[in-house]
């Protein structure tokens, strides 16, 4: 089961990790025009995803919630067993801060398409700033979470108690845990990383769900080309929808392990196995809904060799028109993401 666990971080770790540079380098330098704005914010998606899934390849974690009780123990399986328990106990909490910046970066995202479709483009700095107003709810966590790990030999004696079927003698992994949930440091960290999850899906449903009843409203006076740019964006709004529910998944399974409703070896491995789903696969989402990253991708594929574009390459396509209430909003398939 381990050699399993292991193989399958690994796989998705580096899958994702090769997305999201992708995804970036792309959204850096083959953006069109009309999308330059809303680039900051796939940037921030690709950059966050991207120090995730690296995170979770050099942790592996396993966690092992306390039945009733507000104590955690984890185990990390990965490359940093090799380097000492305080970069294990650091890139957790890191890992964890990035997992919380992706929910809250996904409802900006959803939130400035519905802003867009009734008020100018944002700045490229207005966007950043807002990104970074989000960001700082996880970076106190990044900071503070790891202060609270307990070393080894203190947690071992804790969890022959709590767990008294498990050899965790011979565990070769880093063992380390947190023994007082009740810690304001605490309560945050798992708070935040645990329960702002539904509310900001629901808020993602409930907005997806307006821009899906806007664009119905104006496709009367839209070209076929606009009428095909939408169908794709609806298309784009479902699997960008979907994809975070991996995360609610492993969510459910960390309360499932906490309040003792199930517990196994396999459900512990599976809480982070499920996460790194998250940021390996939502960068395929714009890389196959953009029409200029779709096309840059798929000479990648043709020539993967051959990284720089043809210089008679254009990030351009053909546009139309829909209106707002007081302006018009240019649309294309390749903003497929902004509108």
């Amino acid at each position: 089961m381990i050699i399993f666990f292991e193989i399958w971080h690994w796989a998705w770790a580096l899958l994702g990790c090769y997305l999201n540079v992708l995804l970036a380098y792309l959204a850096i330098f083959k953006s069109p025009k009309a999308i330059k704005s809303y680039a900051t914010l796939i940037i921030n998606f690709a950059a966050t995803d991207f120090v995730e899934c690296a995170l979770d390849s050099f942790l592996q974690t396993r966690l092992m919630a306390v039945p009733g009780e507000a104590k955690l123990i984890y185990i990390f399986n990965g490359p940093c067993k090799y380097t000492g328990s305080l970069s294990c106990e650091v890139g957790f909490s890191f890992l964890l801060h990035c997992l919380t910046h992706s929910v809250w970066s996904l409802l900006i995202s959803f939130g400035y398409r519905f802003y867009i479709l009734h008020n100018p483009a944002l700045s490229r700095l207005t966007l950043l700033k807002i990104s970074i107003m989000f960001y700082i709810l996880s970076l106190v966590q990044a900071l503070t979470y790891w202060t609270l790990f307990v070393p080894r030999k203190e947690i071992i004696l804790h969890a022959k108690q709590w767990f008294p079927y498990y050899d965790l003698e011979t565990e070769t992994g880093i063992l380390t845990g947190v023994i007082d949930l009740t810690n304001f440091l605490a309560v945050y960290a798992v708070a935040h990383s645990c329960l702002p999850f539904f509310p900001v899906y629901i808020t993602i449903f409930f907005l997806r769900k307006r821009i899906i009843k806007y664009l119905s409203s104006q496709s009367q006076m839209m070209s076929p080309d606009t009428k095909a740019a939408h169908s794709q964006l609806l298309s784009a709004l479902t699997a960008q929808a979907i994809i975070p529910m991996f995360l609610g998944i492993a969510v459910l399974l960390y309360f499932a392990s906490q309040s003792g409703l199930f517990t196994s070896p396999i459900l512990e491995y599976s809480i982070f196995a499920i996460s790194i789903l998250m940021p390996a696969l939502s960068p395929i989402t714009y890389l196959y809904f953009v029409r200029p990253y779709r096309r840059k991708v798929k000479s990648i594929i043709r020539n993967p060799f051959k990284i720089l574009s043809r210089p008679h390459e254009r990030a351009t396509s053909n546009s139309g028109v829909f209106y707002s209430r007081d302006h018009p909003i240019h649309f294309s398939k390749s903003v497929i993401t902004v509108h």
